[in-house]
């Protein structure tokens, strides 16, 4: 006859409880990961999005505006629900961007509500910065100068606008 082999209810329960106790300590962490990971994807939305509009205008020799949609039509205040990109002189959108994402914040701090560039890649009256705020905290900062460059903020300045996320 041949002995049977098995776990006894106690060696499951053991395991079960250490299986339990990783996971709990594990969930946060991939929160956070997950959460990372969205702001890095909305800071690369923007910053191409920004790029695209400074090309744009460069390579057609136009105007051009990126605006605030949430529509994807019209032009408004909120940049998180996503944008379009115009020529000044047109009404059809050359592109439009629609957020999926509703639990993130994108917002634009500048001298105008929309940015423009000029033939030359120039946004002289559209400096500011696009900020994403993330657990009362500034995740990122894409500054834009008048030149129509773009620059991510550092620690000292994410945390010197701190406020912005209140």
């Amino acid at each position: 006859m041949h002995a049977q082999r098995a776990f006894t209810l106690i060696e499951m329960l053991i395991v079960l409880t250490l299986l339990a106790i990783f996971a709990q300590m594990a969930v946060p962490s991939l929160q956070d990961f997950i959460e990372r990971n969205r702001q890095q994807a909305l800071f690369d939305q923007v910053s191409r999005a920004i790029y695209n509009a400074r090309t744009y205008a460069v390579t057609h020799r136009v105007q051009v505006e990126l605006c605030a949609s949430s529509d994807g039509v019209t032009c408004d205040q909120d940049w998180s629900q996503g944008w379009l990109l115009h020529e000044m002189d047109q009404t059809e959108p050359i592109a439009v961007t629609q957020l999926n994402n509703k639990q993130q914040q994108l917002h634009w701090s500048g001298f105008r509500p929309r940015i423009r560039f000029n033939s030359a890649g120039i946004s002289p009256t559209s400096n500011g910065r696009f900020y994403s705020c993330s657990k009362q905290e500034i995740s990122w900062q894409l500054i834009l100068n008048r030149q129509g460059r773009l620059r991510t903020a550092n620690t000292t300045e994410n945390s010197a606008q701190i406020a912005r996320c209140n």
